[in-house]
Formats: C-alpha cells, structure tokens, sequence
C-alpha cells in the first residue's frame, strides 16, 4: 500500500516537471518568434513578425498569413496611425474564406464556413507557388536594381542571342535549299542596292517587242527599277548609218510602245551604244571598214582618226535624241509628258573589252592606256556638251589596271560612272580592294553588274542558275562593304544577260530558258538577301507557279535540281520555250553521251570501221538501236521548234537556233544511221592486214625520218 502510494507521487511530480519543461520550451519558442530578426535586401534587418503582418519594406510585402488565405483586421493602434493603408484582403468576406478577428493585436481562429477547408487548401497550395514565384520575380529586380546599365546590357544581350538564333536558323534553311550561304547577308541587314536594272541584250536572239512588254510587269514585280537596253543593230538608224540596221529590226514605233510600257510602270531606260570596242556590227561593213584599228579585225575602232569621232557622235545622237520626250514628239505625245513620266538620265557608252588598241600608224607611238583614257574623255564630253542633264556610264575593265595618277589626270573622274563588271562568283579575285580604293579616289560614286545568263559557256543551252545567284548575293555583299568608300556611295547593281559573246559568237541561253534565272536573282537584289519563305519571296507567284507542297522538302533545291525542271510547272510567259529548252538539252546530252561512246568507247562503229567498211553485222545492229530513237527524238523536236519559238521569236531567229542547236545533232545521228546500214550490208571481208591510212603522208612528213 506505501509503495503503491510513493508511485503515485513519482508519477505526478514527473507529470509537473514534464509539463513545466514544456510550458518553458514553447514560452522560450514564443520568444524566440518575435524577438529574432532576418537579414534581406543587402542587409536591412527585418522582424519574422513584420514579415509575417507585412510592415516591413514600406508594406512592398504581403503578410505571410494573408498569403497562406487569412485575412486580417487592422488595428491602427498597432501602427500608431502612422498609416492608412488597408491591409490588403481587410475587406473581403468571401464564402469558404477563413476570417480573423483581432483584439489589440491578438489573434483568434473562427471556423469556417461550409465549404471553405477545401478551398482553403486549394488556395494555399496556389498562394505558396504564387510566393516563391513572387520571391524569384523580387530576385530578379532585386538583381538588375543596384546598377542603372545592367538592364539594357541584359535586353540587348537578349536581342543578340535571339539575333543569333534566328539567323542560325535562317542560315540552315539556305543550306536545305542549296542556296549558298554570305556572312552578313539575311534578313534585318543592310538595305538592298537602290537601282536595279535589268540588261536587254539584243544583238543576238532579239525579242518580239510585245514578249518584252510582257515580261515588264513581271520584272517590276521583282523588284527592277529600269532597264539597260542593248540594241547593237536592232535600231532603225537613218541617215549615213541606215547600213548598221539588221534586216529584222525594230521599227521606231515598236521602241515607242516599247519605252512607253517601260515608263508607264515606272521604270527608267538607260540605252548602251558601243563606242570603242565591240563594234564589230558597224565595223564589219565595207562602209565604215576604213575606222578599223587594224584592218583585219573589225572589234575595235581608231580612236586617233577624226571620221571615228564623227561616227560615235552620230551614233549617240540618234539613239539619245529617240529616247528623249522632246517636243518634237519622238518619244512621247504631249500628254504623256504632262504625266511627268521618267526622263532619260543614263547613257552607257559601254568601252569594255577593247583589244585591239595602238596598233595602226595613227596610234602605234601612243600609250595604250592614255589612248583609251582619251578616247572616253572625248566622247564624254561630247555627251555633257550636248546633253548636260545625262550622265555617262562606262564599263572598269579597261580601267583596272591603271595607275591612280593617270586616271585622276584623264579628268574622267567628274564626267563618268564607272559599271564594274564580275560574273564569277569571286568578285575580289578580279577587283581587288586596292582597285575600289583607286575607284573610290577618282570617282564619286559607281555601279556594280552581275550576270544571270550568257556568261559561263558561249554555247549553253540552260544558264547555271546556282552560280548566278552566288554570283549576286557576293556583290550585295561587296556593295555593303565598298559602298561607303565612295563619296556618293554605289548607285546599284545591273544585271546582265548576254546573249552572245560578241558579234561573231552563237547564240547564248535564250531569254526565256533563263526568266527563271533572272527572277532569282533579281528578287534577291531587290531585298538584299535571299528569302527563304515562299509565301513572302515574289518568284513563285510572279511566273505563275504552283504552291509547293509538303513540308518534307524545301520549294527551291539548287543542288538537287540543276536544270531547274520544278519551273517546267510554271506558266510564265514563254514557259513553253522553256519546256522546250529542257528537252532539247536532255536530248543533248543524251546525243553527245551516244556519239562518244560509239567513237570512243565502243569498237564496232568507230571512224576506222567506216573508213575501212570492215565491222560486225550483227554487233553495229545493236549499236544502232539506240541511233533510231533519238534520231526519231531529235526529228520530232524539230519539226515542232519552229511553232514553239515562233511566240517570242521571228523566223530570222529560230531558223538561227535551230541551226546551230539541233541539226547538228540531226547530221550527226544520220550519219551514223548511214554508216552503219552500209557496214550491214557487206557480206564478203577481206584478209588481215588491213591498208592503212598514212599520217606521215598526210602531214607531209617523210616516213623514213
């Protein structure tokens, strides 16, 4: 009984002591809570129980209570009425909210209304993730607030990361196009050249006037702004150089509908009359054979003699006269000049490429280049005398390798503008840098001139249009880096489109074989850079080509399709010249591959077994198995050239093309065909060896020796 008695003391005294120690930890713990303060903001000190009301940072934070969802009232006295500031949430009284009810500050719970715990639990794991959120947002401001140029450095830094990543990703989309890729070309760069003119090249497969007025729209659509015209022999001169007029020029009211399309839309014309060399369409006649340099050669003229001075001038005087809208009417009616349309401002007088140069009596005791030089000066001059508004045009490549000293004392400077021309895809390797900076002392501003046909094969039948195009993204990446030499920057960029290489040559790629060529390029001049997007690229739409389709594979594949064959879809117009071209030159290269197989590779129908009529029936049977069917190819496709290219071309023309493109083949494969039915035929072959041609006899050789 005593023991049991001394237990149930022990226990409640444990049971006290317990309970004290307990009520002293959670006093201690109470204190604790309102008496330890916090480190934050770069060392302002902070109380746990102004965080938790909200009083510190000028009430920038929101009580951690009112953020957990429990709203509290608010006793002025706790703040000594020092602020008006409503706690925020005071108001509220919303269903299923939790409310607090305070005296002097104490704190005491009210059970919530239906509904309210899950709510309540909702909201609190909403409101956690809106403080840590709003804790890393504070972060965030707290770290770009201490300086004032840490934010711009970070926006722009920002700018140029996404910069980056657009041009990575523009870059990547050329290369999946086969489109090549320039450093600092793309979307966003510098602006695109001012001018761009578009070279009509008539002294080889002139068009009809009415194809080139329809093709005006379409290059105005692309981006030209004007025209360099070419005629060489296909304008009606008058007068003592009716002679220089091709048999199939254009009249005087063909050029008229032809200027009058060109102005209506907005386009300049600038003409390109020849005044040195490449004249052999004027020097070729006996006429004007006595101003040749040289008498067997009729490119370049004399410039020594006085007679070539006259030519020249009477050239200019007729084609600038035409194209101006003088009152006389020779190009405009009155109400057209009332219309305030373009006026002529150009002339190109060309002067490249003049090979023959001091070598007659007249001039052989001259410089060469001080000829040249001369030569230019006086015919400019001729131009600024009698038309000060017009500005001359000449082509660099005389001009390259000429001292500085001897340009800047021509006096050239002030009457030109030089047209530096590259075709290649390295414009540097041809106009170094200290040849701009030569330019750029002499002149004050100067044009630049690609190609997108007529300048890698004079007997090409489809022009390489990847190499066009490199060609012309590599100048707008000259011209942004050059321009600024010059004291009137560059003017822009021509694009040439040859269609011979002189008077003499055949015929180039013909215009529309190379429209699709012409539009690559010319859109990539017009925007700077190649756009990959073919919704915002004009070239689709302009020749009237189908949408692509699918996303597997890109609208334009440089390096997958040379030819170019997706524009077989197109309906542009002389789209079915171009159809036409595509097969001709299938057939082309199919022709060439059989007939140098049959001499080169194969041994039953080679030249020596002509010659000698010695083969195998049955074997030159199957070698001419292959013959019958292009020849049948080949007839077909000449039987229908003539209807084909009668829509942008005379009979003069494509009797022309057809003449050099596909009766060679025909010859070539007819040939064959009768060679080989001969050496059918035999029967009876003579005995081994066989007597053979003698080279040495041929050659006048003596054997023995």
């Amino acid at each position: 009984m005593h023991s049991r008695l001394l237990i149930v003391c022990w226990r409640r005294k444990l049971f006290f002591l317990g309970a004290s120690l307990l009520f002293l930890l959670a006093l201690w713990f109470w204190g604790f809570l309102y008496t330890t303060h916090i480190t934050e903001d770069g060392g302002k000190i902070v109380s746990v129980r102004e965080l938790m009301l909200g009083s510190a940072h000028g009430g920038r934070h929101e009580s951690l209570l009112q953020r957990l969802g429990f709203h509290e009232r608010h006793d002025p006295a706790l703040d000594g009425g020092s602020n008006g500031v409503e706690p925020h949430g005071a108001a509220h009284g919303e269903q299923g909210s939790v409310q607090l009810e305070g005296d002097e500050g104490g704190v005491k719970f009210v059970k919530p209304t239906p509904g309210g715990l899950r709510s309540a639990k909702v909201r609190h794991t909403n409101d956690w993730d809106a403080i840590m959120q709003d804790r890393t947002d504070e972060g965030k401001q707290i770290n770009q607030q201490p300086s004032g140029k840490g934010q711009p450095s970070r926006h722009i830094s920002d700018e140029m990361r996404m910069a980056a990543e657009r041009q990575s990703h523009y870059e990547h989309e050329l290369k999946r196009m086969g489109v090549p890729v320039i450093a600092g070309l793309g979307p966003g760069g510098r602006p695109p050249p001012a001018q761009r003119l578009v070279h009509f090249d008539l002294k080889g497969a002139p068009s009809k006037v009415s194809y080139l007025r329809r093709l005006m729209p379409i290059l105005k659509t692309l981006g030209a702004t004007g025209i360099l015209l070419e005629y060489e022999d296909m304008f009606p001169y008058g007068g003592s150089l009716l002679p220089l007029t091709a048999r199939n020029a254009y009249n005087r009211d063909e050029i008229l509908e032809l200027l009058k399309s060109a102005f209506a839309l907005g386009l300049t014309v600038i003409p390109l009359v020849q005044t040195f060399g490449h004249l052999e369409y004027a020097l070729k006649l006996k006429e004007f054979a006595h101003l040749r340099e040289t008498e067997d050669s009729p490119q370049a003229l004399c410039p020594s003699y006085n007679a070539s001075m006259a030519f020249v001038e009477e050239l200019l005087t007729q084609v600038i006269e035409y194209h101006m809208p003088a009152e006389n009417g020779n190009l405009l009616h009155k109400e057209d000049i009332e219309r305030s349309t373009p006026k002529l401002t150009h002339i190109h007088i060309g002067c490249d490429e003049v090979y023959r140069l001091a070598e007659c009596p007249r001039c052989r005791h001259r410089l060469k280049d001080q000829l040249f030089l001369d030569h230019v000066y006086n015919v400019a001059t001729i131009v600024r005398r009698r038309w000060p508004h017009l500005r001359v045009i000449v082509w660099d490549d005389m001009l390259r390798h000429m001292a500085l000293d001897a340009l800047q004392a021509s006096g050239i400077g002030k009457l030109v503008e030089p047209m530096i021309w590259v075709y290649a895809e390295d414009i540097y390797k041809f106009v170094q840098s200290t040849t701009w900076e030569k330019y750029a002392a002499v002149f004050r501003t100067a044009w630049a001139a690609s190609a997108f046909k007529g300048a890698h094969g004079e007997g090409l039948l489809m022009p390489p249009i990847r190499r066009h195009l490199e060609n012309t993204l590599r100048w707008l990446a000259v011209m942004q880096g050059e321009g600024n030499r010059f004291s009137h920057g560059l003017q822009g960029l021509a694009l040439t489109g040859w269609q011979r290489y002189d008077h003499f040559a055949v015929l180039c790629e013909l215009l529309p074989a190379a429209l699709p060529s012409l539009a690559i390029c010319l859109s990539t001049a017009a925007k700077g850079y190649f756009d990959v997007s073919a919704r915002t690229n004009p070239i689709l739409s302009s020749l009237t080509c189908p949408e692509p389709t699918g996303e597997h594979h890109a609208w334009l594949e440089l390096h997958r399709d040379s030819m170019m064959v997706m524009f077989s879809r197109c309906m542009f117009p002389g789209s079915m010249i171009y159809r036409f071209i595509l097969r001709l030159a299938t057939l082309t290269t199919e022709t060439e591959e059989y007939t140098d197989a049959i001499r080169q590779r194969r041994g039953w129908l080679t030249d020596y077994n002509i010659r000698h009529n010695f083969s195998s029936a049955a074997r030159v049977d199957d070698l001419l198995g292959e013959n019958y069917r292009l020849l049948n190819a080949v007839s077909n496709l000449a039987r229908t050239a003539a209807s084909t290219l009668t829509e942008v071309y005379d009979h003069w023309t494509y009797g022309e093309f057809i003449e050099q493109r596909i009766f060679p083949m025909l010859e070539e494969l007819k040939r064959l065909e009768r060679a080989g039915e001969g050496l059918k035929k035999r029967r009876v072959w003579p005995q081994r060896p066989l007597p053979y041609l003698k080279p040495f006899e041929v050659l006048g050789i003596d054997e023995k020796t």
